[in-house]
């Protein structure tokens, strides 16, 4: 089965597969401390190539992000201090999820590997399943780019959406060929968070969403944006994105 990103246009070139060998090497000379750029020379490999292939792994052993998720979980609190919510929709639960755990929310979790979650799907199905129905929080922390999930979710989520950005681990090899095809980023200076999250809140009007990062977490390799919203509509009440409408007098 050729690759989705070669087939899109993303890459040039069928990427290479990784032996047993050769993955138990990278990660022994990653506990020595050796660096991607230096694993890849070794390897005949580019660093974004090897720093995929070991985040991948380490998602696999539940080890990605360690030194990040105290943080990510004290974010979620103080979200939840801000948005006054009773349901939330975990697309990504990555293990056992830690809404349902730690908070009184209402909570459907999806994780394709986890048996004790309400659902076992790709994220994509997940969403589209329940594109008809409303969500406080729509909460979307993937290993990777959550972008295909992003018009499901700002359908379904009412009053806050959460989401992870692992997209900018591109920024850190220079790499910008995903965002370049999807958000229009032509250049690397304009591979920011904050250009990541604009293309959100745009996408969001579509839906009649106003959308408001309220905390906006920048983390080795990934950003967390937590968006606040409120709604309009396009009549008479208007808003600051559309003028309000005048009423018309025929007999004046």
């Amino acid at each position: 089965m050729a690759n989705k990103h070669l087939l899109n246009g993303v890459i040039k070139s069928e990427p290479k597969g990784w032996s047993d060998e050769e993955i138990s090497k990278m990660l022994e000379l990653k506990k020595q401390g050796l660096s991607f750029d230096d694993i890849g020379k070794m390897f005949g490999r580019t660093a974004y190539s090897c720093n995929r292939k070991y985040y991948k792994l380490m998602k696999k052993l539940d080890t990605y992000n360690d030194k990040h998720r105290d943080l990510k979980y004290d974010y979620n609190k103080q979200f939840l201090q801000k948005v006054d919510a009773e349901s939330l929709l975990d697309a990504f639960s990555g293990g056992v999820s830690w809404w349902k755990q730690n908070t009184e929310l209402k909570v459907i979790d999806n994780d394709i590997k986890i048996e004790s979650a309400d659902y076992k799907l790709d994220a994509f199905d997940f969403l589209y399943q329940h594109r008809k129905k409303q969500f406080d929080i729509v909460d979307l922390d993937p290993f990777g780019s959550a972008y295909d999930c992003f018009d499901f979710a700002l359908q379904i989520a009412q009053k806050g959406l959460i989401i992870t950005f692992g997209e900018v681990v591109g920024r850190r090899f220079n790499r910008q060929d995903f965002v370049e095809h999807r958000y229009g980023m032509n250049y690397i200076e304009d591979f920011t968070t904050e250009k990541l999250s604009e293309y959100v809140v745009k996408r969001g009007l579509i839906y009649r969403k106003i959308l408001t990062p309220i905390i906006k977490a920048e983390m080795t390799n990934i950003s967390r944006v937590y968006y606040k919203i409120e709604h309009f509509d396009y009549g008479n009440s208007g808003c600051k994105y559309f003028p309000k409408k005048e009423t018309l007098n025929l007999f004046s």
